[in-house]
């Protein structure tokens, strides 16, 4: 019922925004000493090292200034850095139009940030003070910790009897974190991972910690990712529906709202709710359609309901496989099939590949066959794949499809992609990335009205 894609994007959105008011520019005050030693420089002059902080959205998006400031003779500096977010910044020290180290930190509204380092070792001598750093430092010193005793755990030196204990252990001690931290981003982070480990033993208290820390921006998407799986599984679709609703409904924050409402219409889609789903989207289209990101998530979710649903006929397509056989969806009719259509020089599909070998291996006893359609621009670069890899079903050969084609009509926005298709030529279901969860249960719906494997 997850929908990967969407959760990961509102991840990314609630992390940057998280508990901070929703003004366009945010202000702190930055400050500090960068001194040189006097084995470089012994004349006690530090003046104009550069010291910028900068923000840049993607490779190839333009660099944005948040702060910069000069530092006087004694090396002192100190100025207002202006940034859109809460989140971490490059900072960059320079002199002499030289850059000479660049720092991770993190900028919030309301809270002071001090930078103290001696060239030439600034990594030795740096320090980083605020109240957002100190929470991280606590969180990852927690965190240090608990990956020690699940390095013991998982050697087997903790007795399986006291696993469960040392859980609620660490469960307490990162919400110990989250509440000395209040309003911090390790605060939220720490929060996760208490109601992750909840997860693992007791469901309920982690609705309740959930509960606690809402309507906290980053903790919709904890609620997301841990809470609605559960109620789903627990009380079933129209309570996950009524869960959704409810977060909207609390949701302080108009981006937040959005992207859960996406969230429950991507909900109905997967479940074959599709009348309901399109109801939704209609919904959705009159209160959002003025954006530009909200019309083109539109634009992909309607093609998706009106020609990749669950229930409607897959879309035409033909190549030819690298041993020179030509495939189309008329020839596979009869075969229940996945299509995955990819990049295979992409990391996630090369991740993705021995747990799809694996699939692949125990559903091809049911009748399951599986082929590539690699959107690659070289064959070195698919010939390079298969060098360290079984060819385990057939290949589309480069050249022997329409890429712009293939892309559109199977609608790929994220790759991998994969299309299941019953014998009927009916899709089962479209996934994004990596849903492996989801492929398996409908595989296991496909081949349920199916007798023994082959």
């Amino acid at each position: 019922m997850k929908k990967l894609t969407l959760l990961v994007a509102l991840t990314v959105l609630l992390l940057t925004v998280a508990c901070s008011n929703r003004s366009d520019v945010k202000k702190t005050i930055v400050t500090g000493s960068i001194t040189v030693a006097d084995s470089i420089d012994s004349s006690g002059d530090y003046s104009g090292i550069g010291v910028t902080i900068v923000k840049r959205d993607s490779s190839n998006a333009p660099i944005d200034t948040l702060f910069h400031s000069l530092t006087d003779q004694s090396g002192n500096f100190e100025g207002i850095a202006s940034f859109p977010d809460r989140n971490y910044y490059p900072m960059i020290i320079s002199r002499n139009n030289n850059d000479l180290a660049t720092l991770r930190v993190i900028l919030a509204e309301n809270d002071t940030l001090r930078v103290n380092a001696q060239l030439p070792d600034i990594q030795q001598t740096l320090s980083i003070d605020s109240k957002e750093h100190e929470a991280m430092q606590t969180l990852n010193r927690v965190d240090r910790s608990f990956q020690r005793v699940g390095a013991f755990i998982m050697s087997g030196a903790v007795p399986d009897s006291q696993i469960l204990d040392e859980t609620k252990k660490w469960s307490e001690l990162y919400w110990q974190v989250y509440e000395a931290h209040e309003n911090t981003m390790a605060s939220y982070l720490a929060a996760e991972k208490t109601i992750e480990l909840l997860g693992n033993w007791d469901s309920e208290a982690m609705l309740n910690r959930i509960d606690e820390t809402l309507p906290a921006d980053y903790m919709f998407s904890v609620a997301l990712r841990y809470g609605k799986p559960y109620i789903a599984q627990s009380k079933g679709f129209d309570a996950a529906s009524g869960y959704l609703d409810s977060l909207i409904q609390i949701s302080e924050n108009e981006e937040i709202t959005e992207f859960i409402v996406r969230d429950k219409i991507q909900m109905y889609f997967d479940s074959s709710r599709i009348g309901e789903a399109k109801d939704l989207l209609d919904s959705y289209e009159q209160d959002y359609a003025d954006s530009p990101s909200s019309k083109k998530w539109i634009r992909r979710i309607r093609y998706d309901l009106n020609y990749l649903a669950p229930g409607v006929d897959a879309p035409d397509f033909s190549f030819v496989t690298m041993e020179g056989d030509t495939v189309n969806n008329q020839s596979l009719k009869g075969s229940t099939y996945i299509i995955e259509i990819s990049p295979l020089a992409n990391f996630e599909y090369q991740n993705d590949y021995d747990r799809t070998m694996v699939i692949g291996e125990i559903y091809k006893n049911y009748g399951l066959k599986i082929f590539t359609i690699p959107l690659d621009q070289s064959e070195v670069t698919v010939n390079a794949f298969f060098e360290e890899r079984r060819k385990a079903w057939p290949v589309a050969k480069l050249g022997s499809f329409d890429v712009q084609q293939i892309i559109q009509k199977f609608n790929v926005v994220q790759v991998p992609t994969r299309i299941l298709v019953d014998k009927d030529g009916v899709v089962i279901r479209k996934y994004e990335r990596n849903e492996f969860s989801d492929v398996i249960q409908g595989l296991n719906r496909a081949f349920s009205e199916s007798n023994s494997p082959r």
